[in-house]
């Protein structure tokens, strides 16, 4: 009986644990270039990016043991992304009230202007210090 309980607990864990995040750029047509970035991390899980003429915003889900590391993570990308984005102002972030804003953009599909509005917004929230 123990040895029952034991198993079912270990496959309960493990189940738990390998739960895969969303990778999404809004919008879906901007998507295919930075695809290739974001997957060469093995550090980073899921991420969720926003696009428009002056702005690439993602915010990405870093590994429980690669956290020690973040900002060289978040710099690493964001270095990469400025490569191929010469033009563009790029912010990579792992803070979860930026997630949450992104998520909320990528819900709603903003047409472009409230879209610039809600990317200054965030660009405003990663700067506060909590």
């Amino acid at each position: 009986m123990k040895k029952s309980v034991i198993v079912f607990l270990m496959v309960l864990l493990l189940g738990a644990c390998s739960s895969e995040k969303e990778k999404v750029i809004f919008p879906a047509d901007n998507s295919t270039s930075l695809k290739p970035i974001m997957q060469k991390h093995d550090s980073i899980y899921g991420y969720k990016g926003v696009m428009n003429e002056e702005d690439i915003l993602v915010a990405i889900y870093i590994n429980r043991f690669d956290r020690f590391n973040k900002t060289k993570i978040e710099n690493k990308i964001t270095k990469q992304i400025e490569k191929q984005f010469p033009e563009k102002e790029v912010l990579v972030t792992a803070d979860q009230k930026v997630m949450w804003e992104v998520e909320s953009i990528i819900e709603k599909k903003l047409k472009e202007e409230d879209l610039k509005k809600r990317i200054e917004k965030i660009k405003s929230l990663s700067k506060e210090e909590t």
